[in-house]
């Protein structure tokens, strides 16, 4: 048998309105339009086919190398907070988040870091307090490096915070000059996404939210003569994934969309995409845990399909407000069979070219386009 032979050119193509002729007549009278679904505005057709596709280049919107398994790790015990660290690298976690409820001097930085090899991980910082200092930490954080004996150009991390009225233009300008000068490869400009999320009838103004935003950051700091293309550099987004599967692939998919417009419009050359830091929305988890942790899969396969660069997975008993060893175990090894037996990490844009998810990653790029055109 000739196995490189194309078995379909066996059979003849079929248009869709040959395809529609013959649902109409199996809905005996029921019009295919109530067939369709809403994402709010948006009309999702149900049977999507290669017509659909015409003046679409279906290519893969990403390159696949990987993403990495991120874990938070509450701060507010030092000591306790390291030895999680420790346990969670020794475990298979890549990034860790570290979740800070003050800001942290040598002493308390180094004490957190130690036994930690900075030079192989992500680090990153979350400051949920009132009055956060991300410089501040920073230049702890570099300082301990330093005395580690690291090269701290090339270590790789991000810093968000909670309160986004603690840092106003003139801090994230320096923030911008202290990545530039020591922490190329740190990303210091959050798009904090998580309070547009609302579920899938939420989606078109989310992301219209989201990158407004971000261009919000490119903007202010073009004021400071911070050309986009840096800033853009700088930059990340941190947003929320819910349980359709589907429709958050089309979500993460229609950001990539959306902000290469933005940088087209800026005129920006030699850009890349920023980092998404993608983590499970805790508004979809509930009070069973099995539950959780079954949903955890699919929301986890929607991120990493859809092109997180990082992912958190929620452990099944967060909703309780604390973890446990086991939930913990689970919510990592969620990602190592997605990495290491399903190597999802292998493929570039895995839903390139599927007639429904093209078609609703356009639809809903389309929309939040015309919702951000109009904020």
């Amino acid at each position: 048998m000739d196995l490189t032979n194309n078995l379909f050119n066996e059979f003849p193509p079929v248009t869709k309105e040959e395809w529609l002729t013959k649902i109409k007549k199996d809905l005996k009278g029921k019009a295919v339009e109530e067939l369709h679904w809403k994402l709010g505005e948006v009309s999702v057709d149900p049977f999507p086919h290669l017509d659909d596709m015409k003046g679409v280049e279906a290519k893969p919107l990403f390159d696949r190398i990987g993403w990495e398994i991120g874990e938070d790790i509450e701060s507010h015990d030092i000591l306790q907070a390291n030895h999680q660290a420790l346990h969670s690298l020794e475990c298979g976690v890549e990034s860790l988040r570290f979740v800070l409820d003050e800001n942290l001097g040598d002493h308390r930085m180094e004490s957190l870091l130690e036994g930690i090899d900075l030079a192989i991980i992500s680090t990153h910082f979350y400051e949920k307090n009132k009055n956060a200092q991300p410089k501040h930490n920073l230049e702890h954080f570099i300082h301990i490096a330093k005395k580690k004996g690291l090269d701290t150009r090339l270590l790789r991390g991000a810093v968000n915070w909670w309160n986004e009225d603690a840092v106003v233009l003139e801090d994230a300008f320096e923030l911008v000059e202290l990545a530039e000068n020591k922490l190329p490869n740190f990303k210091v400009l959050p798009v904090n996404a998580h309070d547009y999320f609302d579920g899938a009838d939420g989606l078109v103004q989310e992301l219209a939210n989201t990158i407004f935003k971000g261009e919000m950051w490119l903007s202010s700091l073009a004021e400071k003569n911070v050309h986009p293309a840096t800033s853009n550099r700088y930059l990340f987004f941190s947003l929320s994934v819910g349980v359709n599967y589907f429709v958050e692939i089309a979500k993460l998919r229609a950001l990539r969309l959306l902000w290469a417009n933005v940088m087209k419009a800026w005129k920006a050359e030699d850009w890349q995409m920023p980092m998404i830091d993608a983590h499970l929305a805790p508004a979809d988890q509930t009070e069973d845990m099995h539950q959780n942790m079954i949903r955890a899969t699919t929301q986890a396969m929607s991120a990493v399909i859809g092109g997180a660069n990082r992912l958190t997975v929620l452990p099944s008993d967060d909703f309780e407000g604390e973890n446990t060893n086991f939930s913990r175990r689970i919510a990592r090894n969620v990602q190592h069979i997605l990495k290491m037996e399903s190597h999802l990490d292998w493929v570039a844009d895995p839903v390139a070219g599927s007639y429904y998810v093209e078609d609703l990653t356009r639809k809903l790029a389309a929309a939040a386009w015309a919702a951000f055109q109009k904020m």
